[in-house]
């Protein structure tokens, strides 16, 4: 499927804590576009704490490359704004290079988004690395 294609037939659908949550749209994104299997996840967290302590495990799998840059298909690890990019992700993304470029990500309550860095940060994101996985 063509990234266009993709952030078409997605954009707009609603965030679900069980279902299409931002790890879920990586997911489908990676799978769908660039033909990458990434691991399903079966907990759900609910606090912030939780959510960051499932993230950090991307680390402990070989296999991501960062990268300094978004590039075409980078997954966006993301945080709020005031914790600094070097504290733990809660948000995660996919770096999309259609028209100007952007993130394709969910949350609660604007559901399915393709965003600008600059829209995000308006939002309160702030990115905390670009990966590529293998």
């Amino acid at each position: 499927m063509t990234p266009a294609a993709f952030i078409s037939a997605n954009i707009g659908k609603p965030y679900s804590y069980t279902g299409l949550h931002c790890w879920e749209l990586v997911r489908r994104a990676q799978h769908d576009i660039f033909g990458r299997a990434l691991p399903v996840i079966i907990e759900h967290p609910r606090s912030k704490v939780g959510i960051a302590r499932l993230m950090q495990r991307r680390d402990k799998h070989s296999g991501w490359h960062r990268v300094e840059a978004p590039i075409h298909g980078a997954v966006v690890f993301m945080t709020r704004h005031g914790h600094g990019p070097e504290r733990a992700a809660i948000h995660s993304g996919v770096y999309l290079a259609v028209d100007t470029g952007g993130i394709l990500h969910t949350d609660d309550p604007h559901g399915v988004v393709f965003e600008s860095l600059a829209e995000l940060r308006t939002r309160n994101w702030v990115v905390s690395g670009f990966y590529i996985p293998d």
